[in-house]
């Protein structure tokens, strides 16, 4: 097992929070004089959707994080990678294109974009199958929700590690709108606009957008002397909303385009230049030990004899413009209807996302290697179910869910503009998925019920085509780009052992316990225990694979998980504490590896993975508008077989991006500036251990331990009409790698970096 120490910075910063708690008690309760005061000071009652019924937080036993809209905002909250900060043993794998969660060390870092992740992400209950569709979504959100651990007999699929659920705020009876627009130092607009009134008695509209258009760039090009890494995208919902006695049907319509630069690689060298010059490349010690950066004089890029010449992260020199043509739609119609039984609800969604995106992929600044990617994958997903009123002894959720998930991929890895043959990867994939579950609680006393869920799947993967190596390079047109000749078939689906078609069948379930004893210390005291399993669909690795070797079949992965926890609430509703163990059993985790039969890492199925871990969250009503959140996990993951890469046992290795600790916390202090304004000073930090970025656990990926800190301030008006705010994200300018691909065969270490201090100011209004 791992053990690291926490560093004195982190015990610095700790105590300096703490004094700054002190004091702002202080001036809190100096500024309490008046009964109205005294009946606020409470915490809000979080409500969730986690069981398909709204309940209480403290109520539900299993282990979840919710936000709110308005504490998104405070939180700094602006795009999907942000959500993972506020949450120990979360982290977001994002950089080239895919946003993958990584939830208690389960997740993916894989380069094919047809595998879907095993954390299910869902919007307004609908599924997000691939990862690369979520850049367009995260706007007027009431809330999310992160669920840890399987979650196979509530929701849609493929939720072996957890769900991450967004739901956006819905069309309602009175008239509302407001408009928001911020801007910040690297020249970037935000505007978020919503738009709601009623049509008639029991018809409602709700029209929201956004637009976020970067004007300066993160990161400054040397090669073609420019800015690059902005970002230019935005969207649009309308809702259609009516609501009889005892119906309610709710029609959501979203488009969205996404125009931005995307993010550059920082190329580092991995060989001397002695070696190179000689044509025999041997490994740099810094490279080796995990030392080398880019102004590293003894570590040289293979490709070019060449490094880029400093240690600044954002100046980036590939000679092509990394550039994104993203477009995407979202359709979804949601029936409810109050039986007296229960609700039957019926959630039809479409979507449609294309991807359009070119990157320099060895960030060098002459003729190398580009990646065309052109991704194509439309949506049909159906749930129907019927959940009781959660009034009775027996209370359940009993539904089935049909999705059908067409795919095409047509991507091209160009080795020097054309002149030597590269990477062509062509094929359709097709996957249809049924399921039927049942989740039941049983409430056999007052302080005591039993729950216990079970679910059937059954998943059918379809895959043509593969992998070609070509010559040049042509305009296919509608953003598809390819070689002009294809010179040999390197890898492809008629030779396969299944032939390109496996079928996939499953039963999960879930036990558990709830106990809410009275204890008189507690306003509140649930325990709870439960043992779960979940599954992933198996699929294809096919993706840029230069022998058939590497084009790989997949095995579903499965998991058994142990959880037992408790949560409460105490002094007089002023503190929650909730904690919380798991154990996971592991089976056939999908996981990316050095072969070779690819350039690139290929994902395999690897024996098992054992992860156990803790997790502690609080949140501390101080005085009256002092509120303190703080969370952490402690996690040990660990690869528990004898599966190698490029020759290397990973049997005892850790995980990608399942750091043994994290940490997160909130301070929140709202006050009264005079009789009409109220001021709201926040900050959250969040810490992360070290952790590596590949499966691999080399040095040259391991990313060192790192805290990030945002900070806001907004002045509003009693009526909250009116607000200014002034905030800074990453206020202490940290250096951290949000992901690395580490590819010493190329002969480059490829970096991606989170983004740098940024301050800024927002204004908004409601009518």
């Amino acid at each position: 097992m791992r053990k690291h120490f926490v560093p004195s910075t982190l015990h610095r910063q700790l105590m300096s929070a703490v004094a700054v708690t002190t004091v702002l008690a202080t001036q809190a309760w100096g500024q309490d004089d008046g009964k109205e005061r005294e009946q606020k000071y409470a915490l809000e009652e979080v409500v969730v959707t986690a069981q398909k019924r709204s309940e209480s937080q403290q109520s539900v036993g299993v282990t979840l994080s919710a936000f709110s809209g308005d504490v998104m905002k405070e939180l700094n909250v602006d795009d999907i990678a942000d959500v993972a900060a506020n949450i120990p043993n979360v982290q977001v794998n994002y950089g080239f294109g895919p946003t993958n969660f990584n939830v208690r060390g389960l997740g993916v870092n894989e380069f094919s974009s047809n595998l879907d992740s095993p954390i299910a992400v869902h919007v307004d209950e609908s599924y997000i199958s691939k990862s690369f569709t979520t850049s367009l979504l995260l706007f007027d959100i009431g809330r999310v929700e992160a669920l840890k651990g399987p979650q196979g007999t509530l929701f849609g699929r493929n939720a072996t590690g957890g769900a991450v659920n967004f739901f956006t705020n819905k069309p309602h009876n009175e008239f509302e709108a407001s408009i928001n627009a911020g801007f910040d130092t690297y020249e970037t607009l935000r505007v978020e606009g919503v738009y709601n009134t009623p049509l008639t008695d029991s018809l409602s509209l709700r029209l929201s957008g956004f637009v976020i258009n970067q004007g300066q760039g993160f990161y400054e090009n040397t090669t073609r002397n420019e800015d690059e890494g902005k970002t230019d995208k935005w969207a649009v919902r309308g809702q259609l909303n009516w609501a009889g006695e005892n119906t309610e049907v709710n029609l959501s319509l979203s488009y969205g385009q996404d125009r931005s630069d995307f993010i550059p690689y920082e190329g580092v060298g991995v060989a001397t230049p002695e070696s190179v010059a000689a044509g025999a490349p041997e490994f740099c010690p810094e490279y080796l030990n995990g030392t080398a950066r880019g102004n590293t004089a003894n570590c040289v890029r293979t490709i070019d004899g060449l490094n880029p010449g400093d240690d600044d992260p954002f100046t980036s020199e590939g000679d092509v413009e990394h550039q994104v043509n993203n477009e995407s739609f979202i359709g979804q119609l949601r029936i409810d209807h109050d039986f007296s039984i229960g609700t039957f609800s019926s959630i039809s969604t479409y979507q449609t996302f294309e991807r359009d995106q070119r990157e320099d992929a060895d960030g060098t600044p002459g003729p190398g290697i580009e990646n065309f990617y052109y991704d194509k994958v439309e949506v049909f997903g159906q749930e129907l179910r019927l959940a009781s009123d959660n009034a009775g002894v027996w209370n359940y959720v009993a539904g089935l869910y049909y999705l059908k998930d067409d795919f095409r991929q047509s991507e091209y890895l160009r080795v020097a503009g054309g002149a030597v043959p590269g990477l062509f990867s062509s094929f359709t994939q097709s996957n249809e998925a049924v399921a039927a579950f049942l989740h039941n609680n049983f409430q056999l006393t007052d302080s005591f019920s039993l729950t216990g869920g079970i679910r059937w799947s059954r998943e059918e993967v379809t895959i043509v085509g593969g992998t070609d190596a070509g010559l040049g390079s042509i305009d296919f047109g509608d953003g598809e780009d390819g070689p002009e000749t294809i010179v040999a078939t390197l890898a492809t689906h008629t030779l396969l052992p299944d032939g390109g078609e496996r079928t996939d069948e499953n039963v999960n379930f879930k036990v558990g316990f709830e106990w809410e004893p009275e204890l008189e210390a507690f306003d509140q005291f649930l325990f709870f225990g439960n043992v779960s399993t979940g599954f992933r669909s198996g699929g294809y690795n096919a993706t840029f694979v230069s022998a058939q070797e590497g084009f790989t079949s997949l095995e579903p992965e499965t998991i058994t998980a142990y959880e037992a926890g408790f949560k409460t609430t105490f002094l007089d509703n002023r503190a929650r504490v909730n904690v919380s163990g798991f154990i996971y059993d592991f089976s056939n985790g999908i996981v990316n590896v050095d072969t070779p039969f690819a350039v690139l890492p290929v994902a395999v199925n690897a024996a098992s993975i054992d992860t156990k871990g803790i997790e502690i969250d609080g949140q501390f009503l101080l005085a009256p508008g002092l509120e303190l959140n703080v969370a952490g996990g402690w996690l040990d993951s660990e690869i528990v077989s004898d599966i190698t890469a490029a020759g290397v046992s990973l049997n005892g290795f850790t995980p990608v991006n399942a750091p043994e600790w994290t940490f997160n916390g909130q301070l929140r202090y709202e006050f009264e500036v005079s009789d009409d304004w109220n001021m709201i000073v926040s900050t959250d930090w969040s810490w992360r251990d070290d952790q590596f970025l590949e499966t691999v656990n080399a040095p040259s990926n391991l990313e060192d331990a790192y805290w990030i800190g945002n900070a806001r301030i907004t002045l509003t008006d009693v009526t909250e009409k009116y607000s200014v705010s002034i905030y800074g994200s990453n206020i202490t300018n940290t250096t951290y790698r949000t992901y690395a691909n580490d590819l010493p065969s190329f002969g480059w270490l490829l970096n991606i970096y989170g983004p740098p201090r940024v301050f800024g100011v927002s204004a908004g209004v409601r009518f």
